[in-house]
C-alpha cells in the first residue's frame, strides 16, 4: 500500500511540474505577443505619418 501512495504522489507532482512549466511557456508567449503588437503599430503610425507628409508635400 505505501508503494501505491508513493507513486501516487509522485505522479502528482510531475503533475504539477508539467502545470507550472506550461504556464511560464503561456506568459513569456503572452509577453513577446504584446511586444510584438506595439512594434507593429509603433511602424504602422510612423508609415502613415510618412505617408501623409509625402502626399501634403507632393
Amino acid at each position: 500500500m505505501k508503494r501505491k501512495a508513493q507513486g501516487a504522489i509522485e505522479y502528482l507532482f510531475m503533475i504539477a511540474a508539467a502545470l507550472i512549466i506550461i504556464l511560464i511557456v503561456v506568459r513569456q508567449l503572452q509577453g513577446r505577443t504584446s511586444s510584438a503588437t506595439e512594434t507593429i503599430e509603433s511602424a504602422g503610425n510612423e508609415l502613415n505619418e510618412s505617408l501623409q507628409n509625402l502626399n501634403q508635400s507632393g
